[in-house]
């Protein structure tokens, strides 16, 4: 499936659309994650909150923040709309 997020168009994606877009990026993602040993996991989505799990040597890495940091710029610009991706865990302590 291939869905084009080019310009804002006029009908906004629905929830489901917007979930194939963001597992569509996180996709691309991939092959560089698992080049060093690690992957990204989508959890959840909550309006502009992406929750994901870091996996392997990604999780607990000394460069675990770039890498989030890099997966929310590049949903960020493929989505055409500020989101923030966060750690599953920091979730979990959240509500605990």
């Amino acid at each position: 499936v291939s869905l084009d997020t080019g310009a804002p168009s006029a009908t906004p994606m629905t929830a489901v659309q917007r979930i194939l877009v963001i597992e569509q990026v996180l996709e691309g993602l991939r092959p560089a994650l698992k080049a060093d040993g690690g992957d990204v996991q989508l959890v959840d989505v909550e309006g502009k909150n992406i929750y994901v799990n870091l996996i392997g040597a990604c999780n607990g890495c000394q460069m675990a923040a770039m890498t989030l940091g890099g997966v929310q710029q590049k949903l960020i610009e493929t989505l055409g709309e500020f989101v923030k991706v966060i750690p599953h865990t920091e979730r979990e302590a959240a509500e605990a």
